[in-house]
């Protein structure tokens, strides 16, 4: 029997959900401000969003409703440099929403054999755990 394929993690920084790295946007602070790591192999600590709430942000920054409670995740995450981290995300939308709509769709790398439930043991009789 094979052992699953591990699939690094990451946390995004304004939604706080963990996804699959492959999935995720990594910035990185380096001397000149916040910049793209598209590679994700830059040394330092970076730090992940998921498109989608790259998305938000950028229209949150536009005033409309529903990027308004992401944008402040975001906020909360870069503080006082939000605002250029958004100007950055907005330089790239348009591959942010072909990513978004990609995540939203494609399914996990799990087996087919893992969707499914697992065999659970009849009830007891009695209803007990000790039965």
């Amino acid at each position: 029997m094979s052992r699953p394929r591990h699939v690094p993690m990451r946390r995004c920084a304004a939604c706080r959900v963990a996804r699959p790295k492959r999935e995720l946007i990594r910035l990185v602070r380096g001397p000149a401000g916040w910049s793209l790591d598209l590679l994700q192999r830059a040394g330092g600590r970076g730090t992940s969003l998921c498109p989608a709430c790259c998305l938000a942000a950028i229209r949150g920054s536009r005033g409309r409703r529903d990027g308004v409670a992401r944008a402040k995740g975001l906020r909360r995450a870069f503080r006082h440099e939000a605002d250029d981290v958004v100007a950055l995300l907005a330089e790239i939308e348009p591959t942010l929403a072909t990513a978004a709509a990609a995540t939203a769709v494609a399914p996990t790398d799990t087996a087919p054999s893992a969707l499914a439930p697992a065999p659970t043991a009849p009830p007891r009789p009695n209803g007990g755990m000790h039965g």
